[in-house]
């Protein structure tokens, strides 16, 4: 086996690297490549900071006021204990008759705000979705023919239905293809189950590979697992 190229448990997915046998490692590449692999470590951990703290910084400002008419000053963390009270209210709430009702008001009047309506109704059905059952479709991930036949994306399952034609009941799959690298903007799409390629891949690995643009992939066995059924596409 050549070792060069075999995987690294102990590595963390970091592109570790030793000097090829019979060369002799200069000062230079060795700095060079400790100072790439500490950026790459560096990086996720800075951007959960940055992204933490901004949260942190903005629900802090949102309730300033709050604290300076209970405290006569600013108290540092009040946003952050002040959100998780409301998000357990909320769910203590929900749990309740009552509070099933206080909601519903609530729901009615957002509905009828006119800017604020459509975007309240997207986010309620998305939370609605995975809060069910359905959710569970979306654990399939799946290869299609997009853009074109000939290539493939990947999507995940998000339901399925019969589509009646003259021919009888045809299975039909609705999927959402994400774009790279921000996978919460992408592509609804609905094609017939056999155009539809299965994958063993995970929800984790494909979001994996679509972040980092195919960067970061699973083995080719598991987006092309042995036994399934590639559909032969023509180019236009």
């Amino acid at each position: 086996m050549d070792t060069r190229t075999a995987p690294d448990d102990s590595s963390s997915g970091l592109p570790l690297s030793s000097p090829e046998p019979g060369r002799r490692a200069t000062l230079g590449s060795f700095l060079r490549a400790r100072f790439v692999t500490g950026l790459l470590v560096l990086f996720p951990v800075a951007v959960t900071v940055f992204l933490g703290r901004f949260l942190f910084d903005l629900l802090d400002r949102w309730v300033d006021p709050i604290s300076l008419a209970l405290f006569h000053r600013k108290v540092i963390g009040v946003g952050l204990a002040l959100a998780l009270l409301i998000i357990f209210s909320l769910g203590v709430l929900a749990h309740n008759v009552i509070g099933r009702r206080v909601l519903r008001f609530g729901e009615r009047l957002f509905a009828r705000i006119p800017v604020l309506r459509p975007v309240y109704l997207g986010a309620r059905e998305v939370s609605r979705a995975f809060a069910s059952n359905r959710a569970r479709n979306f654990r399939r991930v799946v290869l299609i023919p997009f853009p074109y036949p000939g290539v493939r994306g990947v999507a995940f399952v998000t339901g399925e239905f019969d589509e009646w034609t003259p021919e009888g009941a045809r299975r039909m799959v609705t999927v959402y293809m994400p774009t790279t690298p921000n996978p919460t903007t992408g592509f609804f799409l609905v094609y017939p189950i056999g155009d539809v390629t299965p994958t063993d891949l995970s929800v984790e690995e494909a979001l994996r590979m679509v972040i980092s643009g195919g960067l970061v992939s699973a083995a080719q066995t598991r987006m092309f697992p042995p036994g399934h059924t590639a559909t032969t596409d023509s180019l236009p």
